[in-house]
């Protein structure tokens, strides 16, 4: 595998991710997360899947039922659970401890496939494992004593889908999907954002949507979201699992958060404590030793 191509598609995705928790900061301020997130991935899943169709129109891979099977699974999984759920707790943090929360995907991955597929830990991943959680315990402890205001909804549904986002993306290395990865992104996707439709729907969501003119920073923003900010990264996190494994396809996760706290206090005015960039440094040390494991168990 060309490594400088590698690198080039994981630090592309590590910013476009890292930039899409600024842009969702501003969507959620007028439009409700679930139904914001649906008709994003409802509307990336059919662009992704007409790219497929430019590419390789003879493809008939589209029309195989156990693609649709699969892609229904991790659909829930990444999507419906994953994004549902950072949609949600969104809301309640800062788009910089937000993406920080989202960072510990690579954490769950390696301790999963340990769990589910008895895969060896080093002991260089056990340092990274020992560092990433407690890098994560010094963010989120001052929160739990009470003694700092990060709100514990945000906390635990960013938490709960880097879980989910972990077992889909294992998922996903495991089983059969379509060769070409825009059209298993895309499938994916799709069927993501339209089960995000119904928690919208039956939480009332709709009588949320504003009836007025929504303003320019608002368009430019979703607009960024769907297209730089969920299409290029989706396609890219696909031809990962697809050229590598789970744990590297998931090292965007550790370089996004810094992408994402400086733009949060750069655009959005963010407070950064002291605290937050401890918790940052330790948890990127303790993702970086388990993916430098996991690229030289897999040269």
């Amino acid at each position: 595998m060309n490594q400088l191509k590698l690198w080039i598609i994981i630090i592309t995705l590590s910013l476009t991710v890292g930039s899409s928790f600024i842009a969702i900061k501003i969507v959620l301020d007028s439009i409700p997360p679930l139904f914001a997130f649906s008709i994003r991935f409802m509307i990336t899943g059919g662009v992704l899947i007409l790219v497929s169709h430019i590419f390789d129109s003879k493809s008939q891979e589209i029309k195989k039922i156990k693609f649709w099977k699969n892609a229904l699974i991790i659909g829930t999984f990444l999507i419906l659970g994953g994004h549902g759920l950072i949609a949600h707790g969104a809301q309640y943090l800062s788009a910089g401890i937000a993406s920080l929360l989202n960072s510990t995907i690579p954490l769950w991955v390696v301790l999963f496939m340990f769990l589910i597929f008895r895969n060896k830990i080093t002991n260089l991943t056990k340092i990274g494992l020992a560092l990433g959680f407690s890098g994560m315990i010094i963010l989120v402890g001052p929160s739990i004593a009470g003694d700092q205001e990060v709100n514990l909804i945000g906390i635990v549904s960013l938490l709960i889908s880097s879980l989910l986002w972990a077992l889909g993306s294992i998922y996903s290395s495991k089983v059969s999907l379509p060769q070409n990865f825009l059209l298993s992104a895309g499938m994916v996707t799709l069927i993501g954002g339209s089960f995000l439709l119904i928690p919208s729907i039956l939480t009332g969501e709709l009588n949320l949507l504003p009836s007025s003119y929504l303003d320019i920073d608002f368009t430019i923003s979703y607009l960024f979201l769907i297209f730089i900010g969920t299409v290029i990264p989706l396609a890219e996190f696909y031809w990962l699992l697809k050229v590598s494994t789970a744990p590297v396809a998931n090292t965007f996760a550790y370089i996004a958060p810094i992408v994402a706290v400086f733009l949060g206090w750069a655009i959005l005015s963010e407070s950064v404590t002291y605290l937050t960039i401890l918790a940052t440094i330790v948890i990127l040390i303790g993702v970086a030793l388990i993916v430098r494991t996991s690229n030289n168990n897999n040269k």
